[in-house]
């Protein structure tokens, strides 16, 4: 890329200037590291908020020190199970908590982890005994309540073709509502709707639901809309979840929350109906029920299921005759017992039915209209290791995840995780871990090292995984491999660095000179990264990037760069401005470059920087009053040697795509 010398001149005074400055807004940039730890760019861009629902969720229902078991205090990221016994076993020897801080007397737990988990807990003073909750739920439902609103608007400053050419039904405006009313950790009510730029309707999607916890031996009931978390996911998982990244040992285990109550903009993969747990001694029991519609093109000859879109846009006439065809009715139990700090054991079973049968377009596609899922899953503890595991089976073939965990909770630790998913097993409710989106078609080996060094802390995964048959993206089974290496270091208290080295060898189908064939692609990725805080005015994050591929035996090559600054300012407490500057060059979309940006409470972005170009933006926050916070950003992409970007509806005509989105919330 050609840098002029102004865009030069202001790279190096903002790299310079990481000297002055400190870091504000702790809560924020706790989910940022999050962000940058857990997940790893993905190759789609998304502008939702459905990632940074499981961060703020977090914040929302913060784990209690005084009550939570050792899989309650897994929930939060960044620790083990080896770290949840210290903290219990603490709890146990000297009794309840009654500060935060004091986890930092306990032996084996790091300082870093501490700080990063400190957002996500409390200690609530008082301890009401099952009869006085079930007394005070209903009476007094006004005290201690807690509403929470938020209101977003978001518009493009360019006009896409789908507007230009009246494709697009509605206006350009992008519209988010949600409130919720809470009560301690006992009662919340949840309201959300929104509206996708180009449809009609403000409240074009709805969600709502009512939710009570911790009543004698009910532990949780939800009405409305909910989703499923069940063992790792093979049978019953919410829409979205840690994905592999820097961190190579949290986001290999999952920790579900079992009935969870929905609140977020995915229109099509969730549940309507209701859901109850309830628990006695070690004896856990759960049932649901739902009856829900989706999306779906339907078939006119045989009025049958041709795909399921997810994308949840109703704009134009053919999507919005998609809209709603076709339902699906999900009813199930668990049952499930637990031996505190030992043992765990959980069976599932629900059966899912459609009103039209899945038209299948290839040998080991969804078929018919009627299904029956089983599961099993198991976690044992023994002195430093955590087995666990799923193994889940659709009537036809059984998938299973099975992994070994050794931590010392402090200094080291490591996974090992085997994955098998048969081409033949099919499930729109599950969400594993693994290389390729979906339950199916997979066998892969994970190994994953943690390990706290006198020169910082270093993260290690290698994951080896084939596609045994064809898959949707490829024609013919392929195989592949790809490993992470990070080095995350503190030079001094307020500066830290990140060095990482990603590579892939994965087979792909490849477009090369008109013909299509099965070609190994290997990829390297080099990032290098600071973040310096001094003081608590200014924060700033730096970051370098490159990467490269070769596709063997035809010879070609790509490579791309990336280089961005983030600065953090927070003159007054109430006020926050966040900007940031980032210049691309890469040779095509396929040597993109992804980045997440975040910065607006409740919103995650992914944007694919490819070709040359930059994209800056700009985002302040401002607390009107304690209860009441403003939240605006304007963001753009500028790509000089372009006549058009996007393709399609989204099209731009024009080298400038920009945008405008403001927010306010409110808690009470």
């Amino acid at each position: 890329m050609k840098f002029s010398t102004k865009k030069l001149f202001l790279i190096i005074v903002m790299l310079m200037s990481c000297q002055l400055y400190s870091q504000s807004d702790s809560t924020s940039n706790s989910e940022e590291m999050i962000i940058d730890d857990l997940l790893d760019e993905s190759s789609d861009e998304t502008e939702n908020s459905e990632l940074m629902d499981v961060i703020e969720n977090l914040t929302l229902n913060k784990i209690d020190l005084n009550t939570a078991d050792a899989a309650g205090l897994q929930k939060i990221p960044f620790i083990d199970f080896k770290t949840a016994q210290k903290i219990i076993l603490h709890r146990n020897n000297y009794g309840r908590f009654f500060s935060k801080n004091e986890l930092y007397s306990i032996e084996g737990l790091s300082k870093e982890t501490i700080n990063k988990i400190l957002p996500f807990i409390i200690i609530n003073e008082d301890l009401p005994t099952p009869q006085q909750n079930d007394a005070n739920i209903f009476s007094n439902l006004y005290s201690n309540s807690e509403v929470i609103y938020r209101s977003r608007m978001m518009n493009d400053l360019q006009k896409r073709e789908g507007f230009i050419d009246n494709k697009f039904a509605g206006s350009p405006l992008k519209l988010y509502n949600r409130f919720l009313w809470k009560k301690e950790n006992k009662f919340q009510f949840g309201l959300l709707t929104e509206k996708d730029a180009g449809e009609t309707s403000i409240n074009e999607f709805t969600s709502f639901h009512l939710l009570l916890k911790n009543l004698w031996i009910l532990k949780s009931l939800v009405i409305g809309d909910y989703h499923l978390q069940f063992g790792q996911g093979l049978a019953l998982w919410s829409p979205y979840g840690y994905s592999k990244g820097v961190d190579a040992i949290f986001p290999a285990k999952k920790v579900g929350s079992e009935i969870v109550s929905y609140s977020s903009t995915n229109e099509n993969n969730f549940f309507r109906g209701a859901a109850i747990e309830s628990e006695w001694k070690q004896l856990k029991f759960s049932a649901f029920f739902s009856k829900n519609f989706f999306d779906a093109s339907i078939d006119s000859i045989n009025s049958s299921i041709i795909s399921t879109p997810l994308d949840g846009y109703h704009r134009t006439v053919s999507e919005f005759a998609r809209r709603k065809t076709s339902n699906e009715s999900v009813a199930g139990i668990k049952l499930g017992y637990t031996l505190p700090q030992k043992f765990s054991l959980g069976f599932l079973y629900y059966h899912s039915s459609f009103d039209k049968a899945f038209q299948p377009s290839s040998l080991y596609d969804r078929t018919g209209s009627n299904f029956n899922y089983y599961s099993l899953y198991y976690e044992t503890y023994f002195s430093s290791f955590n087995i666990f595991g799923e193994f889940s089976f659709d009537s036809k073939s059984v998938a299973s995840i099975n992994s070994i965990q050794f931590s010392n909770g402090k200094d080291f630790g490591f996974i090992i995780s085997i994955r098998n998913y048969p081409r033949n097993y099919t499930n729109l409710h599950g969400l594993g871990f693994g290389e390729g989106n979906n339950i199916q078609n997979e066998f892969g080996i994970y190994s994953g090292i943690k390990w706290r060094t006198s020169i910082g802390l270093i993260n290690f995964y290698f994951d080896q995984f084939k596609f045994p048959y064809r898959s949707y993206l490829n024609p013919l089974p392929s195989d592949g491999n790809e490993f992470l290496i990070n080095l995350t270091s503190k030079l001094f208290t307020s500066f830290e660095t990140k060095l990482t080295y990603k590579f892939e060898n994965k087979e792909l189908s490849s477009d090369f000179e008109n013909i299509n064939r099965m070609l190994r692609r290997k990829r390297q990725n080099y990032r290098f990264e600071f973040n310096k805080s001094v003081g608590n005015k200014i924060y700033l994050k730096g970051r370098f990037e490159y990467n490269n591929f070769n596709l063997e035996k035809v010879g070609a090559k790509e490579k791309g760069i990336l280089i961005f600054q983030e600065i953090k300012i927070s003159p007054i407490p109430s006020f926050n401005l966040i900007g940031r500057i980032a210049f691309f060059k890469t040779d095509s979309f396929s040597s993109a470059i992804y980045e997440y940006e975040s910065g607006i409470p409740g919103v995650l972005s992914n944007f694919a920087l490819y070709g040359e170009g930059m994209r800056w933006y700009l985002v302040a926050k401002y607390a009107l009053v304690h209860q009441v916070e403003l939240s605006f950003k304007y963001s753009e992409t500028y790509k000089p040697n372009e006549k058009t970007l996007g393709t399609g509806y989204s099209m731009i005509n024009g080298n400038l795509d920009n945008s405008v989105l403001l927010q306010i919330d409110v808690e009470l």
